[in-house]
């Protein structure tokens, strides 16, 4: 089975941290993979930021500089706590924002291949899956995890009346109980400056096994599938993105890299992560802040194929708490879905935490994903 020799081979190492030796090895082992798949491939060089925690602590400590400022200097105080949020919903929402030309960048890669059609076609379909491994957090350990969108939601509405508080110290700001208040909101930030750098002080990058060496381990498979028998109309594409799990900035390269080469109006994404246990759904559309409903064109085949009776229990899903690569090419109108699999609570398992092992995957999990993702494939160059 392909799928467990790439998890093997991932178990291998301890992590696949993004910028790291140990996601450079990961490139260099997908890209060899694939050449012995007699499937020609480049390795896309790119920069990015190493953690998304130092942005995290930047947007917050600026929300407690306007907020201290806001007894004396409400204006001012209120101008920088509204920067603050503005990066904060564009954090969120998959962007840069004024902190990320600061922020020291290393290096980190995409693996690309094309499979073309039998037929000369300007018609592609894009294989995606992020490679490199998230570093463990508080946030996600497993009693604090199933709280994770109560938590951004709250953090979200506590940001916003920031905002209101600071511009209310042009009235109050005299007040010992209005500056109590400003004391208990800049506590409220430094706890999320507090988490972060714990997160990088004293967490580890996790195994990653599922997330995602699942959906690089069924990319394979659903490769192997169609060299079986090449597709008539569409050119294949496969990408193994690194990044993804600070910001996306994979996608982001790719789309940058070739988006002239693929135009939204004939090029199909189908991303998949986190297919390496659960309950397998494809995703109508996500977004933490902002929600971004995917193109109906593509959801429409995915719902059929669902008609079919070995996949009626894969299921349709708004995904709200965190975002995909997908997210990137749903921002710039391509058709596309992610396939995901959640256990019964709707979370990932093992999200981000040290048990995301190989002993933690059930291989049917990914056979379904596989067999789902090859007919979806086949329909798409079929019409």
């Amino acid at each position: 089975m392909q799928a467990l020799k790439i998890l093997n081979k991932f178990a291998e190492l301890p992590h696949r941290g993004t910028t790291t030796a140990e996601e450079t090895l990961a490139a260099d082992f997908l890209k060899k993979s694939l050449k012995a798949e007699n499937i020609p491939a480049e390795i896309e060089v790119f920069k990015a930021t190493s953690t998304y925690s130092w942005e995290v602590i930047l947007i917050s400590l600026t929300m407690v500089a306007g907020i201290v400022l806001s007894p004396w200097l409400s204006k001012l105080g209120t101008a920088i706590v509204l920067l603050g949020f503005w990066s904060y919903a564009r954090h969120f929402m998959g962007h840069s924002t004024i902190f990320t030309p600061f922020i020291p960048k290393k290096r980190s890669r995409n693996v690309v291949a094309r499979i073309p059609s039998q037929e000369k076609s300007d018609k592609h379909i894009i294989l995606m899956a992020h490679y490199d491994s998230a570093r463990a957090s508080a946030v996600f350990a497993p009693k604090m995890v199933k709280n994770f969108r109560v938590t951004f939601l709250l953090n979200t509405f506590i940001a916003g009346f920031t905002i209101i508080w600071a511009y209310l110290g042009d009235y109050w700001g005299a007040a010992v109980w209005f500056k109590i208040a400003c004391g208990i909101l800049v506590l409220f930030h430094l706890f999320n400056v507090i988490i972060h750098v714990h997160r990088e002080v004293i967490h580890r990058f996790v195994p990653g096994i599922n997330d995602n060496g699942s959906g690089v381990a069924a990319t394979f498979e659903i490769t192997e599938r169609l060299q079986q028998s090449p597709l008539q109309n569409s050119n294949i594409w496969i990408v193994f993105t690194g990044c993804e799990e600070n910001g996306i900035q994979g996608a982001k390269a790719f789309i940058d890299q070739h988006y002239a080469d693929l135009s939204p109006e004939n090029s199909f994404l189908i991303n998949l992560d986190n297919i390496g246990n659960g309950n397998l759904h494809y995703v109508t559309g996500e977004g933490m802040l902002l929600y971004y409903k995917y193109d109906e064109s593509l959801l429409n085949i995915c719902n059929s194929l669902t008609k079919l009776p070995e996949y009626a229990d894969i299921r349709p899903l708004e995904y709200r708490r965190a975002y995909f690569d997908a997210l990137v090419f749903a921002q710039h109108g391509y058709p596309c879905t992610t396939l995901i699999a959640l256990d019964d609570q709707g979370l990932i398992p093992n999200w981000h935490w040290y048990s995301d092992t190989i002993d933690n995957i059930d291989y049917k999990t990914i056979q379904q994903a596989v067999n789902f993702t090859v007919d979806l494939v086949r329909k798409i160059d079929g019409n």
